[in-house]
C-alpha cells in the first residue's frame, strides 16, 4: 500500500493492516445514547482502529525522528503527589507532570511490583507472561526467554539503552543475588540497583525484627521490614540518590544515538526512611490520615475482605504508630522527588533536551490505612491508580490532564509510535498517542486489572467494576464515590454496566 503527501512515499505492509489481535486483548467500550450503557465495539470496528494506527509509525518513518527516552519508575509510590491533589509535597514531579500530559485514571496491570513492571516492560498481561505475583523471574517461565523487552526492541533500532535502580523486580540489585543486575537482556550498561538505605540498625531489635510492634506480627516480611523514622545519612549517602546522579551524568554526556535511559527509584517502598529534614517536613500534627469508616469492609468480596496487610494496620493502632507510618512515607515521597528532581534538571542543562520523551510512572498504588489495608495487593482504586506523566516533544502540549482510564499495557507501543519503531504483533496494549494529541479523545478500550487468577477490576471512565474468582462483584461510581465505601453492584439501575463491564473481563474475552 502506498500513501502520499508527507514529502515522500510511505510504504505500508499489509501486514500492518491485519494486526493479530492478542489472545488477552481488552474488548473495547464505547458510549451509545444512554451514557449508562456503554457497549462492546465490534471485532470489524475494533480492526479499522488497529488499522489506522499502523499510519502513525510511517508517519513518523518518513520524517526519520528518532527521540531518546527518559523512563523514570517510582517505586510503590501512589497517588498522593501534590499533582493529584495529594498531602506530599512532591514539588519536581509536579512540575514534570505539567511539562505535558498527567494522566490521572492510570492504573497499573497488577498491584504488586514484579508483575506490574512485567507487563509494562512487556507490554503483555499476566495470563500471557505467567507472571501474576512477586516471586519469580519472568524469564524462566515458558517463552519468557523469547520475549522482546521495551528497552530490547529499543536496542534493536539503534537505540542504546541504560538503566540504573530498580527497574524489574527480579533480578533487582540487592547484593546477596547471584547476579546483581536487573535483567541483563533488557540493557547495554546499568548501574547495580541500589535498593537500600543506611539506618535499619536504628528501628530493627538485635534479631532483624522491626521493634514498633513489639512482637505481635508473625509474617516475616511484615516483622523484619515494616518500620519508618529518620536516618542520620545526608541526601546524597543514599543508593537512590546515587541512582539519579548516575542518570544526571549519563545525560551530561554527548551522545551519538538514540538512548533509552531508564531510571529507578526504590523509595517510598519500605522500610520507609530517609534523612531526617523530609520528615521534618511532615509534622505530625499536620497530617491528614485517611478516613476508614466502620462498616466500610461490610459490602466487600470476602476474598479480599483480609489479608496479611490487615493485621499490619491493626498492629499500628494499637502501638500508636499508624500517624508515623503515613509521616515516613510522605517523607520518602518528598526525597524521591528531590531524586527526580536532580534527574530532570540534569536533562534541562543538556542537548538532548528537546529531542528526549519523558516517562514517569509509578509501579502501583499503596494502602495507607484506608479499607484496613497497607500496602497494595487488592483491587480497589488506592491500590490500583498510579502517577503516570508523558512528556513528548512536538506532541504533548503543558499542563494537560488525561481522565480517561489507560493501563501500563498502553506505554509499550505508546514508546513505538513516539520513537518511530516497528511495530509488534505481541502486545497487548493501545497506543496512548491520541491522548497525548487530544486528552479529551475518545477511549474505547478500559483498563483491566488483575490480582492472583481470575481476580479483576474493570476500569472505565468514572467506574470501577470487581470481580472475584469466587463470583462476588463489586462496582463504584467515583462522581459520587472516589474513595469506594459503598458497593453498588447489587443495585437494579446498574445491572447493564455491571454486564457491560463484565464483557472485558479477561476470561471472558479469551472464551
Amino acid at each position: 500500500m502506498l500513501c502520499k503527501g508527507l514529502g515522500k512515499p510511505i510504504f505500508l505492509h499489509s501486514r500492518l493492516l491485519h494486526l493479530a489481535i492478542p489472545r488477552y486483548f481488552v474488548r473495547p467500550i464505547t458510549d451509545n445514547p444512554d451514557p449508562a450503557m456503554p457497549q462492546p465495539a465490534s471485532r470489524r470496528q475494533f480492526l479499522k482502529t488497529l488499522a489506522a494506527s499502523a499510519l502513525v509509525p510511517a508517519a513518523f518513518a518518513a520524517l526519520e525522528t528518532h527521540p531518546s527516552v527518559l523512563m523514570i519508575a517510582i517505586d510503590d509510590m501512589n497517588n498522593w503527589i501534590g499533582a493529584l491533589g495529594g498531602q506530599a509535597k512532591t514539588p519536581n514531579i509536579d512540575r514534570l507532570a505539567a511539562s505535558g500530559v498527567l494522566f490521572t485514571n492510570a492504573y497499573c496491570v497488577v498491584p504488586a511490583c514484579n508483575p506490574s513492571r512485567v507487563a509494562l516492560m512487556t507490554g503483555q498481561r499476566p495470563e500471557t507472561t505467567g507472571q501474576f505475583g512477586n516471586n519469580g523471574n519472568f524469564r524462566d517461565r515458558p517463552g519468557g526467554k523469547e520475549r522482546i523487552t521495551l528497552p530490547q526492541h529499543c536496542r534493536a533500532h539503534g537505540y542504546e539503552a541504560v538503566a540504573a535502580g530498580k527497574l524489574y523486580h527480579n533480578p533487582r540489585g540487592g547484593r546477596k543475588q547471584a547476579n546483581p543486575l536487573s535483567d541483563p537482556a533488557s540493557w547495554d550498561a546499568q548501574r547495580r540497583g541500589g535498593i537500600g538505605t543506611p539506618g535499619h540498625k536504628l528501628y530493627r531489635t538485635p534479631e532483624g525484627l522491626a521493634r514498633w510492634h513489639q512482637g505481635d506480627l508473625k509474617m516475616k516480611y511484615a516483622a523484619d521490614s515494616l518500620f519508618w523514622g529518620p536516618i542520620p545519612n545526608k541526601t546524597e549517602e543514599t543508593q537512590d540518590w546515587q541512582t539519579a546522579d548516575y542518570c544526571a551524568d549519563y545525560l551530561a554526556k554527548p551522545h551519538d544515538k538514540p538512548f533509552f535511559l531508564a531510571c529507578g527509584i526504590f523509595r517510598p517502598h519500605s522500610p520507609q526512611l530517609a534523612p531526617q529534614k523530609y520528615f521534618d517536613m511532615y509534622p505530625l500534627d499536620d497530617i491528614k490520615l485517611p478516613e476508614v469508616p466502620e462498616d466500610d469492609l461490610g459490602d466487600v468480596g470476602p476474598l479480599f475482605r483480609r489479608n496479611w496487610s490487615s493485621a499490619v494496620v491493626e498492629a499500628m493502632r494499637k502501638h500508636g504508630e499508624w500517624r508515623k507510618a503515613v509521616q515516613g512515607y510522605l517523607a520518602c515521597m518528598t526525597f524521591a522527588d528531590d531524586c527526580v528532581g536532580h534527574v530532570m534538571q540534569a536533562l534541562e542543562r543538556s542537548p538532548q533536551r528537546d529531542s528526549t520523551i519523558v516517562v514517569f510512572w509509578t509501579d502501583h498504588g499503596w494502602h495507607l490505612g484506608d479499607k484496613g489495608k497497607w500496602e497494595k495487593f487488592t483491587l480497589w482504586h488506592q491500590s490500583t491508580n498510579s502517577p503516570l506523566a508523558i512528556q513528548a516533544p512536538g506532541v504533548t502540549k503543558p499542563g494537560q490532564l488525561c481522565h480517561r482510564a489507560v493501563s501500563f499495557l498502553d506505554l509499550y507501543p505508546t514508546l513505538i509510535e513516539l520513537c518511530n519503531l516497528r511495530p509488534r504483533q505481541d502486545l497487548e496494549g493501545e497506543s496512548l498517542l491520541p491522548l497525548l494529541r487530544d486528552p479529551e479523545a475518545p477511549r474505547e478500550i478500559p483498563a483491566v486489572i488483575t490480582m492472583g487468577k481470575n481476580n479483576h477490576a474493570v476500569v472505565w471512565e468514572h467506574w470501577n467494576y470487581i470481580h472475584y474468582r469466587d463470583g462476588f462483584e463489586e462496582l463504584y461510581d467515583h462522581r459520587t464515590d472516589p474513595h469506594e465505601y459503598t458497593n453498588i453492584a447489587g443495585k437494579p439501575e446498574v445491572a447493564p454496566i455491571v454486564a457491560r463491564l463484565r464483557q472485558s473481563l479477561p476470561e471472558r474475552v479469551a472464551r
